[in-house]
């Protein structure tokens, strides 16, 4: 049974999926509750699994990384096959910085990041040496930009949602101490600079002094939780929309940035016209999203596939 939120829980995690690291002062003057009823309520949040983490948004471009996304779809292979592939991936190529098991018309998603084209290259020969032969089909795709709003499926609310644009930008000129701190702080945005001061070993001032000029260099270009849906009694999916025309893309993605389920647009290279990611309690919610869009756009929508996530088996926000 899915988990109830009543109007304080929804407004606390509205809040912190726009800001994971916002500060209690701020949260509690939100949401007009002291700092003790603020933090039992997140503790309880936590604790029901709901809250499952506090992340930076990382946009891998300006580290100088370019982002693939591989579908894949094998055929004679049972589930064991697939742990065996995802361990394969885990041990072999660090590039790969998540690997999601799918339901539908993929078995998996890689999301990789590489500096340079001959560097997919020699991944993407490891793969085909390895299970060539179990692969049915497969796309490959440029995974850039991202377009990310902050989530208000489970809540009623009026105001403009963020807007969060990653992957096309230039790289920047950061250091080794910055990478540092990019791989203590950003999977865990709620410690404190003293904990990360001791990982990176440098002062809680230095440390304050880089987060704030990655943010301002638009490394960090925002915060996000992790959220169990599946405890909320939500479930998400990824939809393609194939195209008659691109003649109201524009129109099409403001329509997308504000319903309340839709979080995410994709304007990926060599996969769909359009592709949105969605969060709905059930099929037949999606069925009539699906249906809502068409109705909109009668004449623009010439075909939908949408497909399910199942479990992030990785997830790094830089590759080794």
């Amino acid at each position: 049974m899915a988990y109830k939120l009543d109007v304080f829980d929804k407004k606390i995690l509205y809040a912190l999926d726009k800001k994971s690291n916002i500060s209690l002062a701020e949260l509690s003057r939100k949401i007009s509750r002291s700092k003790p009823f603020v933090i039992y309520r997140i503790k309880r949040l936590e604790s029901e699994g709901i809250i499952t983490g506090y992340y930076a948004i990382i946009d891998m471009s300006k580290l100088g990384y370019f982002t693939f996304r591989v579908y894949l779809k094998f055929q004679q292979m049972n589930i064991e096959d697939g742990k065996t592939f995802v361990s394969f991936v885990k041990e072999n190529l660090s590039q790969v910085w998540t690997i999601t098991s799918m339901l539908g018309k993929w078995d998996y998603a890689l999301f990789l990041g590489v500096k340079n084209v001959s560097e997919f290259h020699h991944i993407w020969k490891i793969i085909m040496n390895k299970y060539k032969e179990r692969i049915k089909s497969y796309n490959v795709s440029v995974y850039a930009p991202i377009f990310n709003f902050n989530r208000s499926f489970f809540i009623d609310e009026k105001e403009m949602p963020l807007l969060r644009e990653y992957g096309l930008g230039n790289k920047v000129d950061i250091d080794e101490k910055d990478v540092k701190i990019i791989e203590a702080y950003a999977s865990d945005v709620r410690q404190s600079s003293i904990d990360i001061a001791k990982k990176v070993k440098l002062s809680q001032e230095a440390v304050r002094y880089r987060i704030k000029n990655l943010e301002k260099k638009k490394v960090i270009i925002g915060y996000k939780i992790g959220m169990n849906l599946e405890v909320m009694g939500y479930t998400s999916y990824r939809v393609d929309f194939h195209l008659n025309s691109t003649s109201k893309s524009k129109e099409l993605f403001e329509f997308c940035r504000f319903h309340k389920n839709i979080y995410q647009v994709n304007d990926s290279i060599g996969g769909a016209d359009f592709e949105i990611e969605v969060i709905v309690k059930d099929l037949p919610e999606l069925v009539s999203l699906i249906d809502s869009v068409k109705i909109r756009f009668k004449g623009v929508i010439n075909d939908v596939d949408y497909f399910g996530f199942s479990t992030f088996h990785i997830l790094k926000y830089i590759p080794d």
